[in-house]
C-alpha cells in the first residue's frame, strides 16, 4: 500500500481515526514486528475514557529511568503522564505513540512519530524507549516497521530524528541507517523541578549537542498491518 496516492487530508484523518479508535477490551489493530512476527505494536489510547492504567504505569517508570535522554528532564508521575496522553498526544494531529509488546501482551517499550507536517510529507521518529531486556533486535525491527508504515500509509517522504549527543541511542540510530545532517549546541536551563535543554546558536561550543539525523527512504517498501 502506498499512502502517497491519497490526498493529504485523508492521510491526516486516517491517523486521527486510528487514534480515536485505540483502546477498549480489543485493540483490534496492530503493526506486526518481524516475519514471522516476533512482537507487535499497538496504538496507545489517548481518549480519556480509554487510557490504560498499565500504559500510564510503564510510560511513567520508563521515562524516569531514561530521563537524561530527553530535552526536558523532570520527575514523571502517573497523573502527569495521563495528562500528557490526553491533552497533548491525543489532540496533536501530527503525533502518534505505539506500545511495543510481545505476542502474549508483555510490554517491552514504546515509540512514536511526532512533528508530522502533512503538507510537506515530513515527520520525526520520537520517544523511542526500550523498557525491558530479553527481546534482542525488537526495537530496531520495530522502528523500521514504524518508519515503513509512516512512509506507505501516512505518505511521509522525509523522516528524521533528533537525539542528544550524550544519548547512547545515537549509535542505535546510526546502525538503522540514519545519517547525521547537523548539530546544534544545547544550553542547559534549570528551574525548580525541571531541566530544559534549548538549542542556542550563539554558543561557540557545548558539552551537549542536538544531533539532527535523516532516514534514507529511497526504494523502500512497506510492511503489512494486521486486524
Amino acid at each position: 500500500m502506498n499512502g502517497t496516492s491519497h490526498p493529504v487530508g485523508s492521510r491526516e484523518e486516517h491517523l486521527a481515526a486510528l487514534k480515536r479508535a485505540a483502546g477498549g477490551a480489543d485493540p483490534g489493530w496492530y503493526l506486526m514486528i518481524g516475519e514471522p512476527a516476533q512482537a507487535r505494536m499497538r496504538l496507545v489510547p489517548t481518549q480519556a475514557e480509554r487510557v490504560l492504567a498499565q500504559d500510564v504505569a510503564v510510560l511513567t517508570e520508563w521515562r524516569n529511568r531514561h530521563v537524561t535522554s530527553f530535552l526536558t528532564e523532570f520527575e514523571a508521575t502517573p497523573s502527569r503522564t495521563r495528562e500528557w496522553l490526553v491533552e497533548r498526544v491525543g489532540p496533536d494531529r501530527g503525533r502518534v505513540l505505539f506500545m511495543v509488546e510481545s505476542m502474549d501482551g508483555r510490554l517491552i517499550g514504546y515509540m512514536g512519530l511526532a512533528f508530522i507536517d502533512w503538507a510537506a510529507g515530513s515527520g520525526e521518529a520520537d520517544a523511542v524507549v526500550r523498557g525491558v531486556e530479553g527481546f534482542p533486535g525488537v526495537m530496531s525491527t520495530g522502528l523500521r516497521t514504524l518508519l515503513l508504515w509512516a512512509q506507505c500509509e501516512l505518505g511521509l517522504v522525509q523522516i528524521g530524528v533528533r537525539v542528544r549527543s550524550d544519548n547512547p541511542a545515537l549509535g542505535f540510530y546510526r546502525k538503522l541507517g540514519f545519517q547525521e545532517r547537523q548539530r546544534e549546541a544545547l544550553r542547559r536551563t534549570e528551574v525548580p523541578g525541571m531541566v530544559t535543554w534549548v538549542a542556542d546558536p550563539e554558543l561557540a561550543s557545548a558539552g551537549v549537542s542536538l544531533v539532527h539525523m535523516d532516514w534514507p527512504m529511497t526504494g523502500r517498501t512497506g510492511p503489512h498491518d494486521s486486524h
